[in-house]
């Protein structure tokens, strides 16, 4: 109860009125597949039951959650997150990387009971909605926690979206980004400029603690689901009749289904604000079959691939291009994602991108049992948001296929090495999306 902000029973969160219809809602979902495609048959065993248990584990509906503006007092925006008088606010991300740290320094049974208990007795004894703010909250600053200055997931994912809440405020009040300590790259501002430039000229990067009276916020609903009995969240998940909607938890496998099976309401309102500066012309002039290629001399991080070039001569004889995304302006990569018919990427930040794509756009990720691992399901949200055909095909990482040694990702990601196996099952997936017949019902769709 000292740790974390309890919604419910601590003060100093409110919605800026009006107050949210709704919590989360149901919405359309993405296709997505996973196929087992490693050298190694022992490897490949696992691969595929690891795909087996996560389509367990995806519900069978997925919900829209909420983000909401919110004013924050006694707000203190720290390197980890936010901090409302000295407790750490579960806010959507960065709530999952507070709640995994806090799991991993309190690993016992006793601590961990204990924490359950305090969630069940702020949901049991704590209000059931948020307050509204009475009084005029335009005279205040608009605050956004950001991860880091050079993850361009993490930046697209979590944080961009949030400046749509704002797209038509007029206060003149200064929007504070804060970054931890760091570098902090020129896409953040470049992606700002072109998607909200209404808001660019008040946006300012920080990379220090800051502590505010009083905030302007975005709030997401992710965590407040286990822990406010709000009769908004039971009333969505009967219209959904997915069962498992109704027994949301606090625990990590509680949660986990939660986000592999949903998006924040930020990265939709995402989605239409950048689309709507994108012009139709430029989209035209875009490749329509791509290969997302990587330029690892600047700001993307060095993993590699190998064994790809007997894939590379078989997309070019079908037609594809070469498309290195950190070579184009954020107008066009979103161009880009939202012509193509079908992108073809190995394992890495750029796919997000699919959050612009067309519904009928068919996204194949290239992994390892590394990826599959420790990312397989980042970018199911940005998927499920853009209703399109992701597919994920593991392959090997170079220079270890002992199914037995597969390193965390903290000691770095390994690059893919392609072989016969994975790039066959590239090719088929592709032959069957690019039968003649397939790709004009995907165009009509369109």
């Amino acid at each position: 109860m000292d740790m974390f902000h309890m919604l419910g029973i601590h003060p100093g969160v409110h919605y800026v009125p009006p107050r949210p219809g709704w919590v989360m809602r149901p919405a359309e979902r993405a296709r997505i597949r996973g196929f087992a495609a490693s050298e190694n048959n022992a490897m490949r065993a696992m691969q595929q039951e690891s795909i087996e248990n996560l389509e367990d584990r995806l519900m069978d509906d997925v919900m829209e959650i909420n983000t909401a503006p919110v004013v924050l007092e006694d707000a203190r925006f720290v390197k980890d997150g936010i901090l409302i008088a000295g407790r750490a606010l579960l806010n959507g991300a960065s709530g999952d990387r507070l709640r995994r740290k806090y799991d991993l320094r309190n690993p016992g049974q006793k601590k961990q009971d204990r924490l359950a208990d305090a969630f069940r007795r702020a949901k049991r004894q704590g209000e059931k909605q948020l307050p509204v703010w009475k009084d005029p909250c335009d005279r205040f600053d608009i605050a956004i926690d950001v991860k880091n200055g050079f993850n361009y997931y993490h930046f697209t994912q979590e944080s961009l979206g949030s400046l749509a809440h704002f797209a038509t405020d007029d206060s003149g009040r200064p929007i504070n980004l804060h970054f931890p300590p760091g570098d902090v790259r020129s896409f953040v501002m470049n992606f700002v400029t072109t998607i909200f430039p209404q808001l660019a000229d008040r946006v300012r990067i920080l990379s220090r603690t800051k502590r505010y009276d009083h905030v302007r916020s975005v709030f997401s609903h992710r965590h407040y689901l286990y822990q406010v009995a709000d009769e908004r969240i039971p009333r969505a998940a009967a219209v959904s009749g997915e069962g498992r909607w109704q027994r949301l938890r606090h625990e990590i496998i509680s949660r986990r289904k939660v986000m592999l099976s949903s998006y924040d309401s930020n990265l939709r309102l995402l989605r239409e604000h950048a689309l709507r500066h994108v012009s139709q012309s430029l989209v035209s002039s875009m490749p329509r079959l791509v290969w997302m290629g990587r330029d690892e001399s600047g700001d993307a991080r060095a993993r590699g691939i190998s064994g790809h070039q007997a894939l590379l001569e078989e997309l070019t004889a079908r037609g594809f291009e070469t498309v290195v995304f950190e070579h184009l302006t954020p107008a066009e990569q979103i161009a880009a994602m939202q012509a193509a018919d079908i992108v073809i990427a190995p394992h890495g930040a750029g796919l997000v991108n699919m959050v612009y794509a067309r519904p009928d756009t068919l996204v194949i990720e290239i992994g390892s049992r590394q990826s599959q691992l420790h990312r397989w399901g980042v970018f199911h949200s940005a998927a499920h948001v853009s209703r399109c055909r992701y597919d994920a095909v593991f392959a090997d990482s170079m220079g270890d296929t002992d199914p037995e040694r597969v390193p965390p990702i903290s000691q770095g990601l390994l690059g893919v090495q392609l072989g016969p196996r994975a790039i066959g099952q590239i090719l088929q997936i592709l032959d069957q999306a690019m039968e003649p017949a397939v790709l004009q019902a995907a165009h009509s769709a369109a």
